[in-house]
């Protein structure tokens, strides 16, 4: 676990999974901790080979819930089939199914991968990750051995980073954007692709504009309510890791911004009218 950001009760309690795993592994924890890095650094060490050898182990399948919304069932019958092939390595665990963000499948293909949690095929793991154990079906979870992935201490972010010859300067810049999220820090530092870069770029730009500026934003990211909602996310993620090292105007200012994004993501979750609740947010980030 060395190679990447894990707390320290985490990587403990993932280092005994690997020494005596079971069938099937839930991580959870919020968007942007790094669960999937997580997820193959795990699967790496269960089947004794590398980071880089992974990448073409053939009796390996990953699964990214939210990208095969429109094609769940075809999905579900090509894991069927993987799960079928003989593997002919040597191994308590030979054979790894990862599935990412797994709270994003239908219930139908929740339903349907239970079966296969219930009678998985003999030395298979499946590592599931989700943003929290309550959001994946009751009857999923409790088949699981779960492990939160927690955030880590920023004094350990930024020995992490460093390490990688990462600047002072862009560390603690990163730490505030992403509120010390190690997964979405990893992905601002190194310029790579993450499902929250977008919203963390539109939050930093909310806070930098003037009203005017912010109420022009409105009407288009009204139309995106699950974008909206991650702004919402990056927000408090953002006001946690100020509120760590401010103090005068510069606290009230955060606990208002922490407060007001809490506020309207829960709104956004249930309101019908997303403009009046963007709107309303947008008057309180001053």
């Amino acid at each position: 676990m060395s190679r990447l950001a894990v707390h320290q009760l985490t990587a403990s309690q993932l280092q005994s999974f690997i020494a005596q795993p079971s069938h099937a592994l839930l991580l959870h924890g919020p968007p942007g901790v790094g669960k999937t890095a997580l997820a193959l650094h795990t699967a790496a060490e269960i089947l004794g080979i590398s980071p880089q050898q992974l990448q073409d182990y053939p009796y390996l399948m990953v699964i990214d819930a939210p990208a095969i919304s429109s094609e769940a069932a075809e999905t579900i019958r090509k894991l069927e089939h993987f799960l079928s092939l003989r593997v002919p390595r040597e191994g308590l665990i030979n054979r790894i199914v990862i599935i990412t963000d797994a709270q994003s499948l239908s219930l139908a293909a929740q339903n349907s991968l239970l079966k296969t949690i219930e009678e998985p095929p003999e030395a298979t793991l499946l590592l599931l990750t989700a943003d929290s154990q309550a959001s994946v079906l009751p009857t999923i979870s409790s088949r699981l051995q779960a492990i939160a992935v927690k955030r880590p201490a920023k004094a350990a972010l930024i020995n992490y980073f460093s390490q990688q010859d990462h600047s002072a300067t862009a560390i603690g810049q990163t730490y505030a954007m992403s509120g010390g999220l190690p997964g979405l820090m990893q992905a601002l530092l190194t310029h790579e692709e993450h499902p929250l870069q977008p919203a963390t770029a539109l939050a930093r730009h909310l806070l930098q504009g003037s009203l005017f500026e912010r109420l022009l934003l409105v009407e288009d990211l009204a139309k995106q309510r699950p974008q909206a909602i991650n702004v919402m996310f990056i927000l408090q993620q953002m006001a946690h890791a100020r509120l760590q090292s401010t103090e005068g105007s510069q606290f009230s200012r955060w606990q208002q911004i922490l407060q007001a994004s809490y506020e309207a993501h829960e709104q956004l979750l249930q309101s019908g009218q997303p403009k009046l609740v963007l709107d309303c947010l947008m008057l309180k980030l001053k």
